[in-house]
């Protein structure tokens, strides 16, 4: 436990994760082992804090020099003679290294625990939407079915439900297109995130009008409906998203969170129409608008909704929350870590 491990491969051939660090977590007992495409650091005296360590691990100064001197084309490798000769100033005084990875490592914990919070929430969601509309344990239900449904539900289709937009990429050969301030959500973005705050690629607004009808209002749901299938998340803002992705822009907001839950629920159905005998998945839009679903009765979505929202509104919340801590963190991190910001 807090062992600090490097990895010593970076998979994605970019070398964009080669020589990160991470701490191993608390494991009550677990034993932990890693392969070749990990180290672990282990000290030759206590002259180095370790949480101070870690974060030097974390600045962009190591990271420049260990991808700068990494080795192999195709796979991008380091090595423990190349980070053990990275070069950095500490303070002698150990308990400035202290306190220095202290301020870093309280504003981990902090996004950590919005993070864990963020899990609580989502799962009582998700155990209440299945007993509502999985077991049909909702309030006030006597009991009684027509064809297999309480009374008021009815089958239907995912186009019933709103507005059914396939995204698609602006012209690249554009560059006024690119670099603004409307999200453009593509399926690495979509990953471990009930709302997408934050996207790697963006739009001006020349980028958004150049194909306006793409555009989804906030609130809508975000299906991954190519190669990686049934990914599903929500945009609190305006944005557009790839070809990749499906998105349901629901005919009424009481709907919003039940389609999010209903799509969870729907993977398996997802990535089964998308298999089509094909190598790469691909769920097309006219598959998605057909596929079959239930319609509970208005007077349910919006007592479900009621209830749900206010823990949708704090994962939200949380996700802003975490996002100005990053960016806090971020900033202080290379200041700390040189000595340009004194601890007083």
């Amino acid at each position: 436990e807090g062992d600090i491990i490097i990895t010593m491969t970076d998979l994605s051939k970019a070398g964009d994760t080669l020589g990160y660090s991470a701490k191993i977590p608390p494991h009550k007992g677990v034993n932990y082992l890693h392969n070749q495409r990990l180290g672990l650091v282990q000290f030759k005296n206590d002259d180095i804090d370790p949480d101070f360590l870690y974060w030097i691990l974390r600045t962009q100064p190591y990271q420049y020099y260990i991808v700068g001197s990494a080795t192999g084309s195709t796979v991008k490798h380091t090595s423990p003679t190349r980070i053990c000769t990275y070069e950095f100033e500490a303070p002698i005084d150990k308990s400035k290294q202290q306190e220095i990875a202290q301020i870093l490592t309280s504003l981990d914990d902090k996004i950590e625990l919005n993070l864990q919070m963020n899990q609580t929430l989502e799962a009582m969601a998700q155990a209440l939407f299945k007993e509502w509309f999985v077991n049909f344990n909702f309030p006030n239900f006597d009991g009684e079915l027509e064809n297999g449904l309480p009374k008021g539900w009815k089958e239907c289709s995912m186009r019933d439900f709103g507005k059914i937009i396939c995204g698609k990429t602006p012209s690249k050969a554009v560059d006024e297109y690119f670099g603004g301030e409307y999200m453009f959500i593509k399926i690495p973005d979509m990953h471990n995130s009930v709302f997408i705050i934050e996207t790697t690629d963006s739009l001006t607004e020349l980028g958004l009008n150049s194909q306006s009808n793409k555009t989804i209002p906030p609130y809508s749901i975000c299906i991954s409906s190519i190669a990686t299938v049934g990914l599903v998340c929500i945009n609190p803002e305006p944005c557009q998203t790839n070809q990749q992705i499906n998105t349901i822009v629901p005919k009424n907001s009481f709907l919003k969170y039940y389609l999010y839950f209903l799509a969870i629920s729907m993977k398996e159905t997802f990535l089964a129409t998308a298999s089509g005998g094909t190598a790469t998945l691909n769920m097309n839009t006219s598959q998605f608008s057909n596929l079959n679903a239930i319609m509970p009765s208005d007077e349910i979505l919006k007592e479900f909704d009621e209830v749900v929202s206010p823990m949708m509104a704090k994962i939200l919340e949380n996700n802003y929350c975490n996002q100005a801590l990053t960016q806090t963190r971020d900033t202080l991190l290379p200041k700390l870590m040189s000595g340009k910001l004194e601890l007083v």
